[in-house]
């Protein structure tokens, strides 16, 4: 089975035809593009936990619509 890799350029090239310095940077950009991933969902997550520990804060007063700026 033939792979593929789509240039920035928008070409495709052989996998199997490509040097080994192309292949060694776009191994780097691989790994960069899902660091970057993966800390954009840690910073999600911490929102997804402020958000729930200011639910909690407000769910223990008699009414939420403070929380729902009602």
């Amino acid at each position: 089975m033939k792979y593929y890799w789509k240039m920035k350029n928008g070409q495709e090239i052989d996998i199997d035809q490509m040097t080994e310095t192309h292949l060694r940077n776009t191994l780097k950009m691989i790994v960069r593009n899902s660091q970057v991933k993966i800390t954009k969902t840690r910073i999600g997550n911490i929102e997804a936990k402020f958000m729930e520990e200011q639910y909690l804060e407000y769910a223990e007063d008699e009414s939420l619509d403070n929380f729902y700026g009602l």
